[in-house]
């Protein structure tokens, strides 16, 4: 007998996904609505199970999600030849009124009603109601490029995403020896940074300029990145991966490192330098995204001292590009800017605008202690 599985399209596409990839059904009927067309919601579920191995045709009814007479008008529609398979209803999406009208139809065709609670990785059995059956786990776990692919979002970058990864690891060490020894380095990072941050889209740029009295940290870091030093007189040929690195990328580089020590022991997928155009086409970059328990995370990070961004603007950023998601996601703000503190301490306004994104900041003195503040806030 045919398996044919019901689902209710809204926003959270996710749930619809899990389930689906749980039964493999022989066939699947989306139940949908106009503005859910609009946001093109069947076809980004259909997308992310292309990529997991799931191939399904866009079979749908569009209904009036406030009325459970239309709704019982299009599914009685399609349902004709077809009234012998085996249902099983999702009720988790869709509005209320989609919900109770998909229940009232297939009722009376044994159907399995099914739901998944908010935030959980499993579905409950709800009927007959004097002996629900016992939660059952879903056991997917999506990566950050099937998360996002399941909101419509589409990486532009993803064949350089594993470069990046590589880079960042070949570069473990030093970056955990700049942040260990930053507050030497600083100097020498700020005025590279000065030099380089304008040419961060060619591929090569030679350094040639001076600096002056180097600490011993920071003719080591010179040392170590293969500078000619001589007379104060500092020479290199730079790569567009070194220039990043320099402008930045040392700090992304260490927090992504960290996060991924802990890909397939409790976070699912980490990437770093990730670039996401929405549905308007506008691109965003962010500086690391992960998922864990088919949630979705993301850090931004910010080196030095950040003048020019005195009033953390960076986390109207995060707002924002929660915002665009549709949904609240969690994040960390991780920067070594001493313009968050007043008197040792994150500023009171700073902190009420990070608590409003959902947001950790992690300030310049803990910035070392970041996989401690991870597994503690992950629960790890």
């Amino acid at each position: 007998m045919k398996i044919i599985l019901i689902s209710l399209v809204s926003d959270q596409t996710i749930p619809n996904i899990l389930v689906i990839h749980h039964f493999n059904p022989g066939e699947l009927l989306f139940i949908s609505t106009k503005e859910m067309e609009e946001k093109n919601k069947i076809s980004a579920i259909l997308m992310t199970l292309d990529r997991l191995g799931l191939k399904y045709q866009n079979d749908s009814v569009i209904v009036q999600e406030d009325s459970i007479l239309d709704c019982h008008k299009k599914i009685g529609k399609w349902i004709e030849g077809k009234e012998d398979a085996e249902f099983i209803v999702n009720l988790t999406g869709g509005t209320k009124i989609m919900s109770i009208a998909a229940y009232e139809f297939f009722k009376d065709y044994s159907s399995k009603m099914i739901y998944v609670p908010i935030s959980k990785n499993e579905f409950i059995v709800p009927f007959p109601k004097k002996k629900p059956g016992e939660p059952v786990k879903l056991d997917l776990k999506l990566s950050v490029i099937e998360y996002l692919t399941a909101y419509g979002l589409m990486a532009v970058n993803e064949s350089r995403l594993n470069n990046y990864r590589e880079e960042a690891i070949k570069r473990k060490e030093l970056s955990g020896w700049i942040v260990k020894n930053y507050d030497n380095l600083k100097n020498l990072l700020k005025w590279l940074c000065g030099i380089l941050r304008n040419h961060r889209k060619e591929k090569q740029f030679i350094l040639k300029d001076d600096f002056g009295d180097p600490s011993s940290e920071e003719k080591q870091l010179l040392s170590r990145l293969k500078f000619a030093y001589n007379n104060g007189s500092v020479l290199k040929k730079i790569n567009k991966s070194e220039i990043n690195y320099l402008t930045g990328g040392w700090l992304e580089e260490f927090c992504f490192v960290k996060v991924s020590e802990f890909v397939d022991k409790s976070i699912d997928d980490a990437v770093i330098g990730l670039q996401i155009k929405n549905r308007l086409g506008r691109v965003n970059e962010f500086d690391i995204m992960f998922t864990k328990d088919n949630a979705l995370y993301f850090i931004e990070c910010k080196s030095l001292d950040q003048d020019e961004d005195k009033k953390t603007d960076a986390l109207y950023k995060i707002g924002a590009l929660q915002k665009e998601f549709g949904l609240r996601v969690e994040s960390f703000f991780v920067t070594t800017s001493p313009n968050i503190l007043k008197d040792g301490k994150i500023k009171q306004s700073i902190q009420a605008r990070a608590e409003q994104f959902k947001t950790t900041i992690i300030p310049p003195s803990k910035v070392s202690q970041f996989e401690e503040i991870l597994e503690r806030n992950l629960k790890i």
